[in-house]
C-alpha cells in the first residue's frame, strides 16, 4: 500500500527543496497520512514527500519553529504550503551550501587535512544521522560516542580525528543557528522527537517498499516504523551499495539488519506485538541480484576489480557481495595515458572546438564522465559541443 520512488536522482543528500517538482506530481495527495481516501493507494511517492505528510500529521510541525522566517509570505497572501516550499529553497544546508559558505569560515587548524564532503558525511550519517534506540529523540551522538566509533568500526578516522570532526560538528550547528537555517538531519530528528512524545495519528500501512535505499541514512529509514507495524513482511529495501553518491551518506546492508534488531524488532516485541504463535519473528536473508543484463563483462570485472581493492582496504565500510555475471562478451575499458603535461582532453579534440556546431569527436552516443559540476565546467570549457559532459549523479541510470 506504500512505495517510495527513486531518492538518488540529487547531486547532495536529498535535497528537500526539490520537493516543489513534487508539489507538481502530487498535488492530488495530501501533506498528512490522516484518513488517505482508498484511491491513493498504492501510494507512490518520494522519500521527500513522505517526510512532508508525516510532518502534516504530527500536531507540531518542524516548520512551525520558523514561522517568524515565513510571516512575510503569509502577509502577501501566500498559503502555508507555498511559504514553506519557499523557506525550504532558502534555508536548507546542502552539501553545496555546506561546501561554499560553512567550510571556509570554519577554524582552518580543524579542517587541515580533511575534505569537505568527508566531514559532511561524518555529520549527516553518524554524528546526526545513527539511530540510538534509548534516545532516539536526542538527535545526535555525544562527543564520546561518536569517538568511541573508532573502536567499534574500522576506520581511516582515530580518535584525534574524531575529535576534532566533532568540534567542526558544533561550530556548524551554532553558524547554523545564528543563520537561521536547518539540514535534512534536523527536520528528521525533529520528526522522531514528534512521534515519540506525541505517537503517531495517521494511517496505518500494511507495506513498505523502499528503492535506491543506499541513499538513506539510519535514521530516516527508521521513521518507516511508525507507519507500518508488519514486522514479519512488511519490509522490502532495494539498492546498491555500490551506487551511494549521495552526498553525506555512508551506508551499509549490514547497517539495516542492525536497525531491524534494535530499532523494530526489539521495541515491537518489547510491547508483545512481535510475536507470532509463540515464536520470534526473523528478518529473511538478503537477495542480491547478480545477473547484469545491461553490462557487458568486459566492464564488469573491470567494476568488481575496484570492488576488490575497496574490500581490502576497507572491509567494514562496504557489504561484500557475490561478483556480477554478464550475458554479453566484452573487452576491458582502454585506458588512455598521457605523456609527459599532454593534456588527453586536447589531444582528442584538439583545437576544432566549438561553441556553436553539432556534437563532434566523441559521437552523440559517448559521454564524458566527470566527478562534479566544477570539474564538468572545466571539461566544457575544453571541448565545447563536441561531446556530452556529464557528471556521475546526472548520468547515474542512463546507458551508453
Amino acid at each position: 500500500r506504500f512505495g517510495t520512488g527513486d531518492v538518488s536522482d540529487q547531486s547532495s543528500i536529498l535535497h528537500m527543496h526539490d520537493i516543489m517538482d513534487d508539489l507538481e506530481e502530487f498535488t492530488e495527495i495530501p501533506d498528512n497520512f490522516c484518513d488517505l481516501p482508498h484511491e491513493h493507494y498504492p501510494l507512490t511517492i518520494t522519500y521527500r514527500k513522505f517526510l512532508m505528510m508525516l510532518d502534516g500529521t504530527c500536531r507540531t510541525s518542524f516548520f512551525d519553529a520558523f514561522y517568524g522566517e515565513m510571516k512575510t509570505s503569509f502577509e502577501r497572501g501566500h498559503s502555508r504550503s507555498h511559504a514553506v516550499q519557499t523557506f525550504i529553497e532558502l534555508k536548507e544546508v546542502t552539501y553545496e551550501k555546506f561546501a561554499t559558505f560553512y567550510w571556509p569560515r570554519f577554524n582552518a587548524d580543524l579542517t587541515k587535512k580533511f575534505a569537505a564532503s568527508t566531514v559532511f558525511t561524518e555529520i549527516i550519517s553518524h554524528i546526526k544521522g545513527a539511530y540510538q534506540t534509548s534516545r532516539p529523540y536526542v538527535g545526535k551522538l555525544g562527543r564520546e560516542d561518536y569517538v568511541m566509533l573508532s573502536d567499534k568500526r574500522f576506520s581511516s578516522l582515530n580518535n584525534e580525528k574524531r575529535d576534532r570532526i566533532y568540534d567542526i560538528f558544533l561550530e556548524y550547528e551554532s553558524m547554523k543557528c545564528t543563520a537561521k537555517e536547518f539540514d535534512l538531519s534536523d527536520f528528521v530528528n525533529s520528526l522522531h522527537s514528534s512521534l515519540v512524545s506525541e505517537g503517531y495519528h495517521g494511517d496505518m500501512v500494511d507495506f513498505v517498499y523502499i528503492d535506491e535505499v543506499q541513499d538513506l541514512t539510519m535514521t530516516q529509514i527508521a521513521l518507516l516504523k511508525y507507519v507500518c507495524m508488519n514486522i514479519k513482511e512488511g519490509f522490502l529495501f532495494a539498492g546498491d551499495t555500490a551506487q551511494t553518491i549521495a552526498r553525506g551518506i555512508d551506508f551499509r546492508f549490514e547497517d539495516i539488519r542492525s536497525l531491524f534488531y534494535t530499532a523494530f524488532l526489539a521495541e515491537t516485541e518489547a510491547s508483545n506485538q512481535g510475536l507470532k504463535h509463540g515464536k520470534k519473528v526473523h528478518l529473511s536473508d538478503m537477495f542480491q541480484l547478480s545477473q547484469n543484463f545491461r553490462t557487458h563483462c568486459g566492464i564488469l570485472r573491470m567494476a568488481q576489480s575496484i570492488m576488490s581493492l575497496l574490500y581490502f582496504f576497507f572491509p567494514s565500510s562496504v557489504d561484500k557481495l557475490n561478483p556480477e555475471t554478464g550475458l554479453v562478451y566484452g573487452e576491458a575499458p582502454v585506458l588512455l595515458e598521457s605523456d609527459n603535461d599532454e593534456n588527453a582532453i586536447m589531444t582528442i579534440f584538439g583545437e576544432s572546438k566549438t561553441t556553436h556546431g553539432n556534437l563532434r569527436g566523441f559521437g552523440a552516443e559517448q559521454v564524458i564522465l566527470v566527478r562534479d559540476d566544477a570539474a564538468k565546467k572545466q571539461i566544457i570549457d575544453l571541448v565545447g559541443k563536441q561531446a556530452l559532459v556529464l557528471t556521475i549523479v546526472e548520468c547515474k541510470g542512463l546507458e551508453f
